[in-house]
């Protein structure tokens, strides 16, 4: 049994905040995931269409990439909000010192 009486309430569900652009890259994740499969496995099968099927491959991975950098960055930006600072401020302070 877990003793709930110590612990913070849960956080109220914040609205879902995604761009436009992040929404998109997620999907073009997907359905580049499914066409290098589909064309992978159709090449595999008939020796066609490999040039097609490394070409979603390479979509795939680099939309992989800039998802997951995305995603780490909110989750960092979460855990730490108060570390949104001018990164051309922050040199420039390092600087002056």
């Amino acid at each position: 049994m877990t003793d709930t009486s110590t612990r913070p309430a849960r956080a109220a569900a914040t609205r879902w905040e995604r761009s436009s652009l992040q929404t998109a890259a997620e999907l073009l994740l997907g359905l580049s995931f499914t066409a290098a499969v589909a064309f992978g496995g159709y090449a595999a099968v008939t020796g066609q269409m490999t040039v097609v099927s490394q070409g979603a491959g390479i979509v795939f991975l680099v939309t992989l990439t800039c998802v997951l950098v995305s995603w780490f960055r909110a989750v960092e930006r979460e855990e730490h909000p108060a570390a949104t600072v001018d990164p051309i401020a922050a040199v420039d302070a390092e600087y002056r010192r």
